[in-house]
C-alpha cells in the first residue's frame, strides 16, 4: 500500500502467518516529513484559534467599555438638554446654548445606537470566523489521521491466514508503491486429486461427499469439479476439504 526502503525482514519463507502478522518494515523519510509538516501546521493553527478566542473576549471587554461609557454621556447629554428645555421656554438661555444641547444629545444617542450596530455585526463576522477555523482544524485533523495511517502501512501486514512461500526482498531493496512483494497460500485451499475409474463417470457429481483415510485418520470432502475427459480408462475429479485437512 505504501513504497519504501526495506529496513528489516520479520517473517521468513515457509513460515505460517496470521492475518494481521507484520511481514516487513519500511521506511519513507517523505512520508515522516509529510507528518511534521501536518502536525507543525495543526499545532500552529490551534494556537491561532486560541489567540483568536483570546482577543475576541478583550474585544468585548473592551466594546463593554466603550457602551458603558457612550450610555452614561447619552443620560448626561439627555439631562443638560432638558435643563436647557426648560430654560429656554423660561427665555433664560439663548436659542443657540439649547440647540447646541439639543444636537450633543442627538448626536451622543446616535452614536450608541451605531455602537450596538457595529458590536452586533463584530459578533457575527467573529462567529464565522471562529467556524470556519474550526473546520480547518477539523479538516487538518482528518489529513493527519490519513497521513499517520499512511505510515502504518509502512508496516507490511499479511492480508490473509496461510503459509508464506516467498518474499522477494532484502533489507535496504526500495519497494514501489503497489509492488509485488512475494506470496501467501492459503492453505485451507488445497485441493486433493483423485482417478476415477470410467465405469463411474454418470455416478460422480459435484458437492459428493468423500472421505480420505491417511494415517488413521478421517478427513471430509466435497466434490468440487469434474473433468470428464478419459484417460487411461480413467477420469479425474477435484475435492477440497469440507471441516479439517492434515498438517
Amino acid at each position: 500500500q505504501e513504497g519504501g526502503r526495506v529496513e528489516e525482514k520479520i517473517a521468513e519463507e515457509g513460515a505460517m502467518v496470521k492475518k494481521g502478522d507484520i511481514l516487513l518494515r519500511l521506511s519513507n523519510p517523505d512520508l515522516r516529513l509529510s507528518i511534521l509538516n501536518s502536525e507543525a501546521e495543526l499545532a500552529k493553527n490551534s494556537n491561532f484559534l486560541r489567540d483568536t478566542r483570546v482577543t475576541m473576549e478583550q474585544e468585548k471587554i473592551q466594546i463593554k467599555r466603550e457602551l458603558l461609557n457612550l450610555e452614561f454621556d447619552v443620560i448626561r447629554k439627555k439631562r443638560i438638554f432638558s435643563q436647557n428645555l426648560r430654560l429656554y421656554k423660561d427665555t433664560l438661555i439663548s436659542r443657540n446654548d439649547f440647540l447646541k444641547s439639543k444636537e450633543d444629545f442627538e448626536f451622543a444617542k446616535r452614536s450608541y445606537d451605531l455602537y450596538l450596530e457595529r458590536q452586533k455585526q463584530d459578533s457575527i463576522y467573529r462567529t464565522i470566523q471562529v467556524k470556519q477555523m474550526k473546520e480547518n482544524l477539523h479538516n487538518m485533523t482528518l489529513n493527519l489521521k490519513l497521513v499517520r495511517q499512511r505510515q502504518e502501512s509502512l508496516n507490511v501486514k499479511a492480508p490473509v491466514d496461510g503459509q508464506l512461500t516467498s518474499l522477494d526482498v532484502e533489507v535496504g531493496q526500495s519497494i514501489p508503491k503497489g509492488g509485488r512483494l512475494g506470496q501467501i497460500d492459503i492453505l485451507t485451499s488445497y485441493k486433493v486429486v483423485a482417478q476415477v475409474d470410467e465405469h463411474y463417470i454418470d455416478k460422480v457429481r459435484v458437492g459428493l461427499m468423500a472421505v480420505l483415510d491417511r494415517n488413521g485418520k478421517k478427513y471430509s470432502l466435497r466434490i468440487r469439479k469434474i473433468l470428464p475427459g478419459v484417460r487411461k480408462g480413467r477420469f479425474e475429479i477435484q475435492m477440497v476439504f469440507v471441516n479439517q485437512m492434515p498438517e
